[in-house]
């Protein structure tokens, strides 16, 4: 899971939660509670309205041949949702859930292929990951960039271990939702990935925040639904601290929200980062994204040039990511370029520097 400049802010700032966190700890556990819940709460929503399209279907008195592919089409995606809440989104999946997860998968894009042959279209919205191949944290924008670059200037086929390996060396972190939301008619894309980072152990405090990696959409000249995406920022949206402290009940969690809200000021141009290393050595900020199913409710994307690997969004509700609106707001006011950010961009590419060396040299 990628790490953000939260990390190093309890170093400079000293903290020390004040007496005053105690009024708000009722509250706080509430929301805490909350939050947690959303994310069952969106995949069930989304089951209930494929249910009910099924059911409405079924009972339409449309030609029996598509009744029934229109049926077995909604059974496929139930299937699939179903796979999604029982493996975590695929990070807990058994190798039997793995193999379901991508039949169920290819099933609906040869069911969009016999739907006419046209390639799907890509809707403005919010979408929820729901399930994945891989780790939920690459499907953002930053890291389908960077796998990109490592599987065509470091070596083919080295990306699935490398950002397993990050995954690992970053195991204190928790990753939870993750959206992508596009806009300006498939012009835009952007990545949320809501992170949790803990600190020492049996201390009860760690940071939270949403890393929004914002992109450039462009379909390509090839068609059949790919697009080219390219990298443009990246900011870290709603920083809090989360704790616990005693009170006459026992310990109590508690959040503290504005000790790190300047963070959100801060923003990383990753994208112009990534050119200056990567250009030089014939690479380049982007990656490649193939639409391969979309209706309105669900959508797959495939990363062609990562192992093809899928990501399996249900459409959510742009109101249960404030964090995007915070980001819109912010960027449009008085966002600052981030060092630290900059920094740590940099840092996730520290292989190509030997390499970007090494052609100089030659």
């Amino acid at each position: 899971q990628p790490n953000t400049q939260m990390l190093c802010v309890l170093t400079h700032c000293g903290f020390s939660p004040p007496n005053a966190f105690a009024s708000r700890l009722h509250a706080d556990h509430q929301h805490v509670r909350t939050s947690h819940m959303t994310m069952v709460d969106s995949w069930y929503d989304a089951g209930q309205r494929l249910s009910t399209a099924a059911a409405m279907r079924a009972a339409s008195p449309a030609a029996g041949g598509s009744s029934r592919l229109e049926a077995e089409l909604e059974s496929t995606k139930a299937a699939l949702l179903k796979v999604a809440l029982l493996s975590g989104r695929g990070a807990w999946a058994r190798p039997s859930e793995r193999v379901a997860a991508a039949q169920l998968v290819e099933s609906l894009e040869q069911a969009a292929e016999q739907g006419g042959g046209e390639a799907p279209s890509l809707r403005d919205g919010t979408w929820e990951l729901v399930l994945s191949d891989v780790e939920p944290f690459r499907a953002s924008t930053f890291f389908l960039a960077l796998g990109e670059a490592v599987e065509a200037l470091i070596q083919k086929g080295a990306s699935d271990g490398a950002l397993t390996v990050h995954a690992l060396a970053t195991g204190g972190g928790e990753v939870g939702r993750v959206a992508h939301v596009v806009e300006g008619g498939g012009g835009r894309l952007h990545s949320l990935v809501e992170l949790k980072s803990g600190s020492l152990p049996s201390l009860p405090l760690a940071l939270a925040g949403v890393v929004v990696s914002s992109g450039e959409l462009q379909a390509a000249r090839a068609g059949g639904g790919v697009f080219d995406l390219r990298l443009v920022n990246t900011s870290v949206q709603q920083n809090e601290v989360r704790y616990g402290l005693p009170t006459e009940g026992g310990l109590a969690p508690g959040v503290e929200r504005s000790l790190l809200s300047w963070i959100g000021d801060q923003t990383v141009p990753s994208g112009e980062v990534f050119s200056r290393v990567l250009e030089p050595l014939g690479g380049g900020p982007s990656a490649q994204l193939r639409l391969s199913y979309s209706d309105g409710e669900l959508m797959v994307w495939r990363a062609p040039k990562l192992g093809d690997h899928f990501f399996v969004f249900v459409r959510g509700e742009e109101e249960t990511w404030p964090a995007m609106e915070e980001t819109r707001r912010r960027q449009a006011s008085s966002a600052t370029q981030s060092a630290v950010g900059s920094a740590f961009a940099l840092g996730m590419l520290n292989p190509f520097f030997s390499r970007a060396a090494g052609a100089r040299k030659s």
